[in-house]
């Protein structure tokens, strides 16, 4: 039996936040799972993260409350605590003032994404996130599949990308399991708005298969689990930030370590990562080195 474990990096809305949409799944075979997570979990517990959710994209931005601080990073991880949550109060009043109900409430949703890491410098963050994908990228018994859509390029069609890279990252999971001759089953973060909308699509794909392929070694609908609570859903997160940032900026932080997951065929060609540009031709590293566009 494996597990895939799907998350998602940026929005699916067209025109808005990011140019792409990443769909991502991270799969592990079952009797390895126990051993992955405790192995993430030493990591975590390093950087006093131990049950803490590794949300990337918070993790790997500036902290304007850490950088008005003098010798922040000199500090012990309790005064940083304590001497950033002083700089959030100081701010939170600061944007009270303005009476701007919009702006007041967007701080409190980032301060409450970042509160689980103010102990960290930035620097400390980075190096946490590089370990835990140098932890899961020299696991060769680990593979990802993924779909990245250029949304500027994504035709109007019945589905939306969500569902299109669903069907797409279902297919080549398929495919995965029908070479390794196993069964399956897809682990997603419980996005209420999604969530309804994967599992009529799954009924659907088990009933008349994906415009791909059948899909007999997937085992019932999608389940769905809060992401705080699983820590592999939290690297699907990882690898999917990783691919977008690269994609979108060329950055390679991320994508350099997680890149070699991709799964590939018999002939080495990486067969389990598309980047959809339409038919605008791509000369990026996921289209020329993995001959996937």
């Amino acid at each position: 039996m494996h597990f895939m474990y799907m998350d998602e990096s940026g929005v699916e809305e067209l025109g808005q936040g990011t140019t792409h949409f990443i769909l991502l799944g991270l799969i592990v075979p079952s009797f390895k799972w126990k051993k992955i997570v405790s192995d993430l979990e030493l990591i975590k517990a390093k950087y006093e993260l131990q049950g803490v959710e590794i949300h990337t994209a918070w993790m790997n931005r500036r902290y304007i409350e850490q950088e008005s601080i003098n010798g922040f990073s000199s500090l012990s991880l309790q005064n940083r605590r304590l001497e950033a949550e002083k700089a959030i109060k100081y701010r939170s009043g600061t944007i009270g003032v303005s009476g701007k109900k919009q702006k007041i409430k967007a701080y409190r949703r980032e301060v409450k994404a970042i509160k689980p890491y103010l102990h960290l410098t930035l620097k400390d963050r980075k190096d946490c996130l590089r370990e835990l994908a140098l932890k899961i990228s020299n696991n060769k018994s680990i593979r990802i599949v993924a779909e990245a859509i250029d949304k500027n390029t994504f035709p109007a069609t019945t589905n939306t990308i969500y569902e299109a890279a669903f069907e797409q990252v279902v297919s080549r999971y398929q495919a995965y399991l029908q070479y390794k001759d196993d069964d399956g089953i897809v682990i997603s973060d419980n996005n209420t708005k999604v969530a309804p909308r994967l599992t009529a699509l799954s009924k659907k794909f088990h009933s008349t298969g994906t415009f791909y392929r059948e899909i007999p070694r997937i085992v019932e609908t999608p389940l769905f689990v809060d992401s705080s609570l699983t820590s592999l859903i939290q690297m699907s997160d990882l690898c999917a930030y990783g691919l977008r940032r690269f994609i979108e900026n060329n950055e390679t932080e991320y994508w350099d370590i997680i890149e070699k997951l991709g799964d590939k065929n018999s002939s080495g060609i990486c067969v389990g990562i598309r980047h959809y540009t339409g038919k605008k031709a791509c000369t990026c590293r996921i289209c020329t080195a993995h001959n996937r566009h």
